[in-house]
C-alpha cells in the first residue's frame, strides 16, 4: 500500500499544482495489469503579437493595411528664452558738471540750483538695439561724487523710463564735508522706452538737476559733481527692438532606441525608417537648430553618423503664440537608412539652437519671460523588416511537482503556431528562485519554428504549426524539479533570404507548452 500511498499523494501535488478537476482524470482507460495512467498539466499558454515584446511605452500604429508602425518619442530640450537673451548689467558716468554760469566766490551762504541732460546708450554685445524693456526685477545706483565745499542734493530722472506714468528719479544727498553718497532703489515695475520718439534703438536719456545749499565755504569756477549710474540684474516681463544672436545649447544626451523590450541582442534592417523633429518656439524671432554630433550606436558598439543640415525655425508672431516647424527626415536621407540599417540601440545627440541666426536685422522682435524654445524627437520605425538575428525572451513563475518513486518519465510537448514571417530556434530553460539555470528543455540549436508564408510584398498569408516533444528520465527531472520556480523561454529569431517582411496586427505566435507524467504502477500495488 506504500505505492498507493505514494501515488495519491502525488496526485495531490500534481493537481494542486495544475488546478486539474475530477473530469481532467479519465479512469476508463486505466487497467489493473501494467497499470500505467497519464497525468497531463498545461504550463503555459502565450499569444505574441509585436505589442507583447515592444518596449513598454512604445505607442504603435496601424496603416489601413493593417501594417504596425513603431513610434519613440521624448522631449530632447526645452529652454526659456529669458536665461540666455538677457539685459546686461549697464554702467554709464557723467562729466564733470559745473554749474552753468561758472562763479568764483570767497563765500557762499544761499541757495543755487542747476541742471544738465543728455543720454546714454544700451548696450549689448551680442548686438541688440532695444526698443522696449519692461522690468520684473533689477536695480539702479546713483553715485555722485562733488568737489563742492557745500551740501549738495543731485536728482538723476529718466523721462521715458516710467511706472504708472510716473518718470523713474534717483535722489543722492552729500552733507558737507562729505564728498560723495550713492543711493540704491528697485527697477521693478518701470517700463523702458529706448526709441528716442520712434527715431532710434538703445536710447536712454537722462537730466541732471542738483541744488547746491551754502556753507560759506568759497566756490571756484571749476567745482564740479559728477554721477556714476549702474544699473544691475535685470529680469524682464518682455522685450522687444532688433534683437541680436543667441545661442541655447542642446546638452549631449542619449536615447535609448531599443526596438523590443524583451531583446536580448538584435540585429534588425528597418525599411523607409524616419525621423520627426518638432520644434516649438514662442520666441518672437526665429531660430536655428544644428547638431554638432549625431550618432547611433548598435548593440556591437558600432557608431554611425547622421548628417543633418541647419534646421530654420520661424518665429511666433505676438506674444502668447507658438510656433511650430516639423522637420522629418526620411529614406530620402541616405544618412538615415545609415543611422538605422541595423537598427540603433541608442542615438547620442549634441547641438545648439541659434536665436536670431541672421543676426541684428531690421524687422522688430520680441521676447517675454515665459518664451520658450523646445525639441520632441520621434522616430516612426515601420515594422518593415529584415531581421539578420533577433532575440526575445519571456519569464515565467513555475512550480513543478517534486519527485515520486512512482515517475517514470516526464514528457514535454511543445506546440507552435505561428503566423510572423519568422523562423528560428526556441530554448526553455528552467531557473531557481535566483534565476539560476538549473537544466534546459531543448537538447538542440537546430531552427525548430518556421516562419508562416509570406507574398512578394512580404505580407504573410498563411500559418505554420510545429509540434515538439522532449523527455526526461525519472534522473533527471529528480534532480530538476525541486529547484524550479521559473521558466525561461527564449527564441531567435530571423527572416530567410535578403527580402523585407511586413509584421501585421493580424500576425501572432501561439506557443503551448504542456507536460505529461508517465507512472508505473503494478497490480500487486494496489492489491498490497
Amino acid at each position: 500500500m506504500k505505492k498507493i500511498a505514494g501515488l495519491l499523494v502525488f496526485a495531490g501535488i500534481i493537481a494542486a499544482a495544475g488546478c486539474i478537476k475530477k473530469k481532467d482524470f479519465d479512469f476508463k482507460n486505466l487497467t489493473i495489469d501494467n497499470w500505467q495512467p497519464d497525468w497531463a498539466l498545461p504550463l503555459i499558454y502565450s499569444d505574441l503579437t509585436l505589442k507583447n515584446i515592444v518596449q513598454t511605452g512604445t505607442t504603435i500604429s496601424e496603416n489601413s493595411e493593417g501594417t504596425y508602425s513603431l513610434h519613440y518619442s521624448g522631449d530632447l530640450f526645452s529652454a526659456r528664452a529669458s536665461d540666455y537673451i538677457r539685459i546686461q548689467d549697464q554702467s554709464y558716468a557723467t562729466s564733470g558738471i559745473t554749474l552753468s554760469i561758472p562763479q568764483n566766490l570767497p563765500s557762499f551762504s544761499g541757495s543755487f540750483s542747476d541742471s544738465t541732460s543728455g543720454n546714454f546708450s544700451f548696450a549689448d554685445d551680442n548686438g541688440s538695439q532695444l526698443a522696449h524693456v519692461n522690468v520684473k526685477s533689477g536695480s539702479i545706483t546713483l553715485n555722485v561724487t562733488s568737489t563742492f565745499r557745500h551740501n549738495v542734493n543731485a536728482v538723476l530722472t529718466f523721462p521715458t523710463v516710467k511706472n504708472n506714468g510716473m518718470p523713474l528719479q534717483v535722489t543722492v544727498a552729500i552733507g558737507y564735508p562729505a564728498t560723495s553718497n550713492a543711493t540704491t532703489i528697485s527697477l521693478a515695475g518701470y517700463s523702458f522706452d529706448l526709441t528716442n520718439g520712434g527715431t532710434a534703438k538703445n536710447y536712454l536719456p537722462y537730466k541732471v538737476r542738483f541744488t547746491l545749499s551754502g556753507t560759506g565755504q568759497s566756490i571756484s569756477g571749476t567745482d564740479n559733481l559728477s554721477a556714476s549710474i549702474s544699473i544691475k540684474d535685470i529680469q524682464y516681463s518682455f522685450i522687444d527692438g532688433f534683437l541680436g544672436s543667441y545661442d541655447i545649447p542642446i546638452p549631449a544626451d542619449t536615447i535609448y532606441v531599443g526596438v523590443f523590450d524583451n531583446t536580448l541582442s538584435a540585429n534588425i534592417y528597418i525599411r523607409n525608417p524616419m525621423i520627426h523633429l518638432s520644434f516649438h518656439n514662442s520666441i518672437g524671432l526665429g531660430v536655428a537648430a544644428k547638431f554638432d554630433q549625431l550618432f547611433g550606436r548598435t548593440n556591437k558598439g558600432t557608431n554611425v553618423n547622421m548628417l543633418l543640415p541647419d534646421i530654420a525655425v520661424p518665429g511666433a508672431i505676438v506674444p502668447g503664440e507658438t510656433a511650430t516647424k516639423t522637420h522629418t527626415i526620411d529614406s530620402n536621407n541616405s544618412s538615415v537608412q545609415n543611422m538605422f540599417n541595423p537598427a540603433p540601440n541608442e542615438v547620442i545627440y549634441a547641438g545648439r539652437v541659434r536665436i536670431n541666426p541672421g543676426g541684428t536685422g531690421t524687422t522688430t522682435s520680441f521676447v517675454t519671460d515665459s518664451s520658450r524654445v523646445s525639441l520632441v524627437a520621434e522616430a516612426e520605425l515601420p515594422a518593415w523588416f529584415r531581421i539578420i538575428n533577433f532575440a526575445l525572451q519571456d519569464t515565467v513563475k513555475l512550480t513543478l511537482p517534486e519527485d515520486s518513486s512512482l515517475v517514470r518519465t516526464a514528457q514535454f510537448k511543445m506546440l507552435m503556431d505561428n503566423a510572423l514571417p519568422l523562423y528560428g530556434a526556441v530554448q526553455v530553460y528552467f531557473a531557481d528562485e535566483n534565476y539560476n539555470f538549473v537544466d534546459s528543455l531543448v537538447p538542440t540549436t537546430n531552427d525548430i519554428i518556421g516562419e508562416a508564408p509570406v507574398d512578394a510584398n512580404g505580407k504573410v498569408t498563411g500559418r505554420k504549426q510545429a509540434v515538439t516533444t522532449f523527455e526526461m528520465t525519472h534522473d533527471e527531472y529528480n534532480a530538476m524539479a525541486p529547484k524550479v520556480r521559473y521558466a525561461v523561454l527564449r527564441g531567435r529569431l530571423k527572416t530567410s533570404g535578403a527580402g523585407d517582411v511586413k509584421i501585421q496586427s493580424s500576425n501572432n505566435l501561439i506557443v503551448k507548452l504542456a507536460f505529461r507524467f508517465t507512472l508505473n504502477v503494478s497490480s500487486t500495488d494496489i492489491k498490497n
